[in-house]
């Protein structure tokens, strides 16, 4: 039997690693159960509980039963959001929404995966979470959360093992960057006084809370970037001239170069080997995130290794050696209404890879998005941080789909392209876990 599963295996390696380019072949059910697994998934079914599994399906943790996604006659529903894993891969944090008419109760929950209980560690019925970040030694849990005055949002932090939540900033807009060490942020907010004001800063969180402004001007971008190995930041600002440019900084935020300039607005995102980054030159008006030409740049030649046009969104993979990005498009569906037929646009996402070392690409997967997956496209270099659609091999994506019937799933992709997707499971959103 071990010798004949072998022999599977080997044959369909062997099969895929010889197709020509742009040729997939059926997923075999045996490799499902056959393939070697990495990581795990967490994700949102569609009865708006947590659920964790392998890339087959298996070892499948159920961490929530009493979501009630579809509110009853008394107005009463709940339900959960926003799974995120510790970089260590033993926590799992995400949020719960309890609704009761126009009350709600939001509550914060950390699960050690190895005990397999949640832990509520915050609860609030007028601060509600809706970003979750960790810090990079695993011991505490970032997030953003609304005001009890609904005018701006809160920057607060919590034990991974509990106790009391600590505000640490505030802003009507905030974005932020962990320093490897844990020990500072890179702060984009917008502040409100007399007027709203872009601030860039450092904040200090290991004793006590400072922080320390920046002499720069922001242009329009989201979301800083501390490079992984800490020598670096990207950030975006306006120049004497008036034009707007990437620029790198050192850790002090001191400039070193112009990377490129940009008419709309950008957004970028490191590799995990800090020896490369990319980034979207924003040329099109959206009311959130940024849409344009991807470029991907090689720090040590400055020279680009890669680029695409009409990309909203990508995440590196974590070895460096490969880049996810999606293409959007819109198409017209005809359906049948009481005064004949009505025509209605759909969002469909192409998911593309790009090899950071020759610049190819190749189309993996096009499909509609749920609407959750749909809503942190935007803001993807902020959930770049601290999320993932990879597995930690580098051979696989996860993706939150809607099926040609309406019904929400999760599919894992091969990064290769050679093995038509799979559906992992009904669900609303999912990540890997980063090990």
């Amino acid at each position: 039997m071990k010798k004949l599963l072998y022999t599977s295996t080997l044959l369909v390696f062997l099969l895929t690693s010889c197709l020509p380019k742009n040729f997939e072949v059926p997923q075999s059910p045996l490799l499902r159960t056959l393939e070697r697994k990495s990581g795990l998934i967490a994700y949102i079914g569609t009865d708006g509980n947590v659920y964790v599994s392998d890339q087959g399906g298996g070892h499948l943790l159920k961490l929530t039963e009493d979501a009630s996604i579809t509110k009853s006659q008394s107005g009463k529903a709940k339900y959960y959001q926003y799974p995120t894993w510790s970089l260590d891969g033993n926590k799992l944090a995400f949020t719960g929404l309890d609704v009761d008419g126009s009350d709600i109760h939001s509550e914060l929950f950390i699960t050690d995966i190895k005990k397999e209980t949640p832990t509520r560690v915050y609860s609030s019925a007028t601060e509600h979470p809706f970003y979750l970040y960790w810090s990079p030694d695993n011991s505490n849990l970032s997030f953003l959360s609304t005001s009890a005055s609904g005018q701006a949002v809160l920057l607060q932090t919590v034990s991974s093992e509990g106790g009391d939540p600590k505000i640490l900033d505030a802003g009507t807009q905030y974005y932020w960057s962990w320093a490897p060490d844990g020990k500072f942020m890179i702060v984009h907010a917008t502040r409100t006084s007399d007027a709203e004001t872009n601030h860039l800063s450092f904040l200090q969180v290991d004793s006590g809370i400072t922080e320390f402004g920046l002499d720069t001007a922001p242009a329009s971008f989201q979301t800083p970037a501390w490079s992984p190995d800490g020598e670096h930041i990207l950030l975006a600002d306006v120049n004497e001239k008036g034009k707007n440019e990437i620029i790198l900084t050192d850790s002090s935020g001191a400039y070193e170069k112009t990377i490129d300039t940009f008419t709309l607005n950008t957004a970028f995102a490191w590799a995990n080997d800090s020896k490369k980054f990319a980034y979207i030159a924003g040329d099109q008006k959206l009311s959130a995130g940024t849409l344009g030409d991807l470029h991907v740049y090689d720090l040590a030649s400055s020279k680009e290794i890669g680029q695409d046009k009409n990309v909203l969104a990508f995440f590196w993979s974590p070895n460096s050696e490969k880049l996810a990005y999606f293409k959007p498009f819109l198409t017209k569906n005809t359906s049948e209404g009481t005064d004949g037929s009505t025509a209605t646009q759909e969002l469909v996402l192409q998911l593309n890879v790009l090899n950071a070392s020759t610049g190819e690409t190749r189309e993996l997967f096009t499909f509609a998005p749920t609407a959750p997956f749909t809503e942190i496209l935007p803001y993807f270099d902020q959930y770049h941080q601290s999320t993932t659609i990879w597995s930690p091999d580098n051979n696989n994506l996860v993706i939150s789909f809607t099926g040609k019937d309406g019904k929400p799933g999760i599919a894992v992709v091969a990064a290769s392209g050679q093995l038509e997707p799979r559906i992992l499971a009904e669900g609303l959103l999912a990540f890997w876990s980063w090990k």
